[in-house]
């Protein structure tokens, strides 16, 4: 029986060289060896091998490796990174300047639609209606039998699972989104269509944005021609120009859900795949916690104390879910 297909690809952006041929098998194995819609693995530097990539293309010949460029923005000063604001907490605690490779790749999740430009999606990626976009650490756990890409036909944009939780390290890495926001909407004399994004602004009410419920980034889907047709370009040129993600570390996903709530009559569409045991954003192991920097000196997947500490972790946890199952 012939499976109807959409015009849509999958991508992601890869630095934990441990973890992909995992992520990528589980990927297939649980879904997408049913449609086979073609991958595109974008990396920074040499860190992937022709052997290496020989042995992902036997899970499938539509898995396609390009490695792309990056620069910091022309506008930025080294001094104002991220890593440089160590009155933040959680600078402070892990985020070394080792991490600039996160800062870029932020940059990369971000852009969503600058196909081919420096330090984002190849321009391949054009071609394609609707993107889906995973960390190589996304864990397909178990068989899906339906088509992702298909309730995009009707909604902008949809995601794995969705959160309202607000900690400590959410808001070290949002500073400044607030009133860049405000600023935004007063700019362009916006009003954002999701109610309590209308509320929060009306009341000045920081904590109301916060607690909204965010897509979770490492598994969503994006209608491109959506977004073409609504003013994202105008948004995104904003967003490029102020550097929030290299100066405060602001994700794709608060900066993309924010431009869905304000922008679209729908909420963004949650498959909620974790409720369902279908999917996590993680595997269970240390190096699901950690990435190695763009440069190749300190590699922390390596380091033999934070190995034994995840691993004694997992053991515990393990033996906590089996009691728990008597």
């Amino acid at each position: 029986k012939m499976i109807k297909k959409n015009n849509a690809a999958i991508y992601l952006i890869s630095s934990r060289t441990k973890l992909l041929e995992l992520c990528l098998t589980k990927l297939f194995q649980n879904w997408n060896n049913k449609y086979d819609y073609p991958v595109f693995i974008h990396y920074f530097n040499d860190i992937y091998d022709e052997k290496f990539k020989s042995r992902i293309n036997k899970i499938s010949n539509k898995i396609f490796f390009r490695k792309i460029d990056y620069a910091l923005p022309s506008n930025l000063n080294e001094k104002e990174l991220f890593y440089n604001r160590t009155e933040i907490p959680y600078v402070q605690k892990s985020f070394p300047k080792k991490r600039l490779g996160f800062l870029h790749s932020i940059r990369f999740m971000t852009n969503i639609t600058s196909f081919g430009k420096l330090g984002c999606p190849v321009k391949e990626l054009e071609n394609f209606d609707y993107l889906m976009r995973i960390d190589d650490d996304s864990n397909f756990k178990k068989k899906i039998d339906f088509d992702f890409f298909d309730i995009l036909e009707n909604n902008p944009i949809a995601t794995g699972y969705m959160y309202n939780n607000f900690t400590d390290r959410m808001r070290d890495t949002r500073l400044g989104l607030w009133d860049f926001y405000k600023n935004y909407l007063k700019k362009y004399n916006y009003i954002p269509k999701n109610e309590q994004l209308r509320r929060a602004i009306t009341e000045d009410n920081e904590r109301l944005m916060h607690t909204l419920y965010w897509t979770c980034g490492n598994c969503n889907l994006y209608n491109i021609k959506a977004f073409l047709n609504s003013p994202w370009n105008e948004y995104l040129n904003e967003l490029n120009n102020f550097n929030g993600d290299y100066k405060l570390r602001w994700g794709d996903l608060e900066v993309i859900t924010l431009f869905a709530y304000t922008h679209f009559d729908k909420d963004p569409y949650n498959f909620d795949l974790k409720k369902k045991d279908l999917y996590h954003d993680k595997f269970p192991t240390f190096l699901s916690s950690y990435a190695p920097g763009i440069d190749n000196s300190f590699n922390v997947h390596n380091f033999l104390p934070f190995r034994i500490y995840h691993s004694v972790m997992r053991l515990i946890n393990l033996v906590i879910n089996k009691f728990k199952s008597k």
